[in-house]
């Protein structure tokens, strides 16, 4: 399709499309208003979409990685009862609320997100994410590193005790390729694979992470009650413990 290609193959020296450029690079379009070509290319699907900002991975072993962790989920899809894929993340989050667009009466004034004089306390969390049944497991705490991720290995475990093989799908943060943390999965017959590099979009749980955002962190009143904010990541997360379709769909392990 050509418009997933640049305009200036078509000869026209510009970056972006714009329907008069539809028009001279499709011959059958020619003679056309602008927009009588807005309504073909409306019948055709097609519509005029704010781009996003998008860095292609540059990691040399890019498909070898990829090709790892997609032959891991078909072996669990063949084996449910004997192989386990996990995607594994971590989140911070601060006191202090997220502004974010929320509904308020039009005219000049600006919903506020409400900040306390304290300090910006951050909180962590480490989630994995099972996918074949949106199961959700996590540990959250002040500081997640060397002496956390362990106590995360056996605590994930623990939770599938009688499964031969389980995937532990993370990315490049150079405390999960630690010499005591890859110890810590090996000792918990966890098996590592890792993500490209520069590559966050592959890892479905990072839409887990955007609906906790969007829920709970965005514009939350509870600058001055850290405790509270806490408990209600934790009833967040909560709903996942026995698995999760709708979780499932949202993130795009589930068509739909």
């Amino acid at each position: 399709m050509i418009l997933r290609q640049p305009p200036r193959l078509y000869g026209i020296r510009r970056t972006r499309w714009r329907l008069q450029d539809v028009g001279r690079a499709l011959d059958w379009l020619r003679g056309y208003s602008e927009a009588g070509i807005y309504k073909v290319l409306k019948r055709l699907g097609f519509s005029r979409k704010q781009a996003r900002a998008f860095v292609r991975s540059a990691d040399p072993e890019y498909h070898a990685k990829w090709g790892a962790i997609l032959q891991a989920f078909v072996e669990a899809i063949a084996h449910p009862l004997e192989v386990m894929v996990l995607l594994l993340d971590e989140l911070t989050y601060y006191r202090q609320p997220l502004p974010a667009p929320t509904y308020r009466r039009r005219g000049r004034s600006q919903p506020k997100a409400y900040k306390e004089h304290r300090a910006n306390t951050r909180t962590r969390v480490v989630a994995a994410l099972e996918v074949l049944t949106g199961r959700v497991l996590y540990m959250q705490r002040s500081k997640i590193g060397k002496l956390a991720l362990p106590v995360f290995y056996a605590q994930l475990r623990t939770a599938y005790p009688n499964v031969r093989t389980i995937y532990v799908v993370q990315d490049n943060w150079p405390t999960h390729k630690l010499p005591e943390v890859l110890q810590a999965l090996a000792d918990q017959r966890l098996t590592p694979l890792f993500f490209p590099t520069y590559a966050s979009w592959l890892n479905p749980i990072e839409k887990l992470w955007r609906w906790l955002r969007q829920d709970i962190l965005h514009m939350h009143p509870l600058a001055n009650d850290l405790d509270t904010l806490r408990q209600q990541v934790i009833e967040f997360l909560d709903q996942f413990a026995h698995g999760s379709d709708p979780l499932l769909h949202y993130v795009g392990l589930l068509p739909g």
